[in-house]
C-alpha cells in the first residue's frame, strides 16, 4: 500500500535525524491493517510533527475521494498541516472531505403489529427523506398493514416472518435491485407473495436489453410498477406491452402538509433571506439537498465561472448557491474551483429539516444540474417553495414543471446552463412563482397518497 510505504519513509527519516520516538511512534503505525490504520495515520497527522510525512500523503492522495471515506479522513488530515498561500482553500477541502458532522438522536422506524391473515406492505424506509411518510400514509385506507424496515435485509427478514405467521406479504422496492440481490428476494417469496417497484431512477451500468439483470427479473416478478413520470417506461427501455395492465402513473408528492417533514414551505423569501443572513435583494440561484454524483454540481460551478465572465459589471449579476453535505467523488474539485469564484457561496453542512427549508425558500430559482435522471424530489421540493426551475430540455422536468415556471437548458452543456440562469432574470417571478405553487398543489400529498395506494391496491388485490 502506497500511504504505508509512505509511512515507512517517514519513520526511517525519523531515526535518521534522532527522533527514536516518533520513528517507533510510525513503525508501528505502519503494521496496523484494516481501518485502524487510516485512524492512527490521521491522527499522526494531525498533531503536527510529521510536516513532511503530510507533504508526501497529500501528493499520492490526489485522487477522486468520496468524503469521509478513510482516504479521505487521511487526506483531510494532511491537509490541514499544510503551509503556504493555499491554506485557506486547503482548509475548506479538509472540512469537506472529514466533516464533522453532528450526532443527531436515532430516529426510530415507526414499530409494527402483525394482523394475523393481514395483507403485510413491506417496504425500506429512509429517515432523511419524508418522500416516504408521504406515499405510504394512506396505504392503511386500502388494506395494507405498513410495516416499515431497514434495508435488505429487513426487507427479508420482514418477508420471512410474514410468510411463517399466517400473513399475506406485499414487498415494495423503491430502487432497482443487482442481479444478485434480487433472485436472492424472489426466491424467498412464495407463490402468493407479491412485489411492486417504484422507478425512481435509470438502472445505471447494464443492458437494459439482457433478461437476467436485476430490473428484469423484478418487472418478471412484479404485480404492479410505479412511474413517477410518465415517460418512464420509455426512459428504461421497457416495453409498455411487457408490463401492460401493471405499471400506473402517480406523480412524485410535493413536500406539503403534515407528512413532509420540517421543511414548513412555502417560507417567506425575506424572512428567510434575514435569518440566513443574505443580501435582500441579490438573484439567488441554487440547489439544496445532498450533493453526489449524480446531481453533477461540477456543471453548475463551471457554468458560474461563464456567468462571473459575461456578467461582470452587472448591477445584480446572478448569485450561486451549493447547499448539502458533500458525497460526491468530485468534492475537492468542486471546492477548489468555486471558492476562488465571488459569485459562488457553498455551504457544505449536513442540514435540518428547518435549515432545508430556510435555504430553499431564500433562493429566487432552483437549478437541476444532473446528470440523465428519471425524476427529481430535488424538483418537487423547489415547486413546494414556489420556485421556477432551471433544468435540462433532455429530463423529464417539462413533464413536471408548468412552462411558465421551467427554463430548460442542453444536458451537460455549461455555456447552455449559463444562459439559462442569464435568461432566468428575466422571468416574471410573481407569474413564475405562482404556477410552481399552482403545481404543488395538483400533488399534495393528501391526493397523491391516496392515489397510490388506490393503484397498488387495485393490482395487488386483484391477484
Amino acid at each position: 500500500m502506497v500511504l504505508r510505504s509512505c509511512v515507512l519513509i517517514a519513520s526511517f527519516v525519523a531515526l535518521i535525524h534522532g527522533d527514536r520516538r516518533e520513528f517507533i511512534v510510525l513503525a508501528r503505525i505502519a503494521k496496523v491493517r484494516g481501518p485502524q490504520f487510516a485512524t492512527l495515520l490521521s491522527q499522526s497527522l494531525i498533531r503536527g510533527s510529521q510536516a513532511p510525512l503530510a507533504a508526501l500523503v497529500e501528493r499520492v492522495t490526489r485522487l477522486n475521494l468520496r468524503p469521509r471515506g478513510e482516504i479521505a479522513c487521511i487526506r483531510s488530515a494532511a491537509l490541514t498541516q499544510l503551509k503556504g498561500e493555499h491554506r485557506s482553500v486547503n482548509l475548506a477541502v479538509a472540512k469537506v472531505l472529514n466533516p464533522q458532522v453532528p450526532i443527531q438522536p436515532i430516529a426510530e422506524i415507526p414499530s409494527y403489529q402483525p394482523i394475523p391473515g393481514g395483507r403485510r406492505f413491506i417496504v425500506a424506509y429512509s429517515l432523511n427523506n419524508p418522500y416516504y411518510a408521504i406515499m405510504y400514509s394512506q396505504l392503511h385506507r386500502t388494506g395494507f398493514n405498513v410495516h416499515y424496515v431497514s434495508g435488505f435485509t429487513g426487507i427479508l427478514e420482514a418477508l420471512t416472518a410474514a410468510q411463517g405467521n399466517g400473513e399475506s406479504p406485499h414487498v415494495h422496492l423503491d430502487q432497482w435491485l443487482e442481479r444478485d440481490q434480487a433472485a436472492l428476494l424472489i426466491s424467498r417469496m412464495r407463490a402468493t407473495t407479491t412485489l411492486s417497484v417504484t422507478a425512481h431512477d435509470l438502472e445505471h451500468g447494464v443492458n437494459r436489453m439482457g433478461a437476467s439483470t436485476g430490473m428484469a427479473l423484478l418487472l418478471k416478478r412484479a404485480s404492479a410498477l410505479h412511474l413517477l413520470t410518465r415517460s418512464s417506461l420509455q426512459r428504461l427501455g421497457i416495453a409498455p406491452a411487457t408490463v401492460e395492465g401493471r405499471s400506473f402513473h402517480v406523480d412524485h408528492p410535493a413536500y406539503l402538509g403534515e407528512h413532509s417533514g420540517g421543511y414548513h414551505l412555502p417560507h417567506d423569501q425575506r424572512e428567510a433571506r434575514r435569518a440566513l443572513n443574505r443580501p435582500a435583494n441579490q438573484f439567488s440561484v441554487g440547489i439544496v439537498g445532498r450533493v453526489s454524483d449524480r446531481k453533477n454540481v461540477e456543471l453548475l460551478v463551471a457554468s458560474a465561472a461563464q456567468i462571473q465572465g459575461h456578467l461582470k459589471g452587472s448591477v445584480n449579476p446572478p448569485h450561486i448557491y451549493i447547499t448539502g453535505l458533500f458525497g460526491t467523488r468530485f468534492s475537492e474539485r468542486i471546492i477548489r474551483r468555486a471558492i476562488s469564484m465571488s459569485n459562488v457561496t457553498i455551504v457544505a453542512e449536513n442540514l435540518s429539516d428547518d435549515a432545508v427549508g430556510l435555504h430553499v425558500a431564500a433562493l429566487d430559482v432552483a437549478v437541476v444540474p444532473y446528470h440523465a435522471y428519471l425524476n427529481s424530489g430535488w424538483t418537487l421540493l423547489a415547486l413546494s417553495a414556489g420556485l421556477p426551475v432551471i433544468a435540462s430540455r433532455e429530463s423529464t422536468a417539462s413533464e413536471v414543471v408548468p412552462p411558465e415556471a421551467l427554463i430548460q437548458f442542453s444536458q451537460g452543456d455549461a455555456g447552455s446552463l449559463a444562459q439559462a440562469i442569464a435568461a432566468a432574470t428575466q422571468l416574471e417571478i410573481s407569474k413564475a412563482r405562482a404556477a410552481a405553487l399552482a403545481r404543488a398543489s395538483e400533488v399534495h400529498p393528501n391526493i397523491i397518497a391516496l392515489r397510490f395506494a388506490q393503484e397498488i391496491a387495485a393490482r395487488v388485490f386483484a391477484q
